[in-house]
């Protein structure tokens, strides 16, 4: 199969999906699920074009509770942080959150043997190094949010508020 063809199958895939999310976006009990600011969930960010986000992620709810409450979520996304940090461990863009997990297999780490800076918190909950991209937002549908993982995790008080710094750097707010 070629180029083409297989994203012609992509688009239809995601096509399909997305019209199953349309009928569970329906159920009421989906509208009522409690989605938390901060937390962090597995979302289907779908087929897109070009360098936009794809595939079942992590991501971070950015939205604040009284926005949780209604249908939909405003999220950032969340990436393998492997090839996005300098020569000091520091994610490349200023806009991105280096987040650690407390994986012992190095091909998920963000370096092989990376040492933890003590200032840091470890994410058990994740199964590799991560960033948050915080350029990377959209509003998304309670029903793409995996609801059998539910939530995974939360980030520090301490962790999210340097996010949200990030946040309002990225859109000058």
């Amino acid at each position: 199969m070629n180029q083409e063809t297989q994203e012609y199958y992509n688009i239809a895939g995601w096509l399909k999906d997305k019209v199953n999310y349309n009928r569970i976006s329906k159920f009421n009990a989906n509208k009522r699920r409690q989605v938390l600011h901060g937390q962090i969930w597995y979302c289907d960010m779908g087929y897109n074009i070009g360098t936009e986000k794809n595939k079942m992620r992590p991501v971070l709810v950015m939205s604040n509770n009284k926005i949780n409450n209604s249908e939909k979520v405003v999220v950032a996304c969340i990436t393998d942080a492997k090839g996005k940090v300098n020569a000091n461990n520091l994610p490349v863009q200023d806009s991105w959150f280096l987040l650690y997990s407390g994986t012992a297999d190095e091909e998920k780490q963000v370096n092989p043997g990376r040492k933890v800076p003590e200032c840091m918190h470890i994410y058990d909950f994740l199964d590799k190094d991560s960033i948050i991209q915080c350029e990377e937002i959209r509003a998304v549908s309670k029903s793409r949010l995996d609801s059998v993982r539910g939530c995974i995790g939360t980030l520090t008080p301490e962790d999210f508020g340097l996010v949200k710094g990030k946040f309002r750097r990225a859109y000058n707010l």
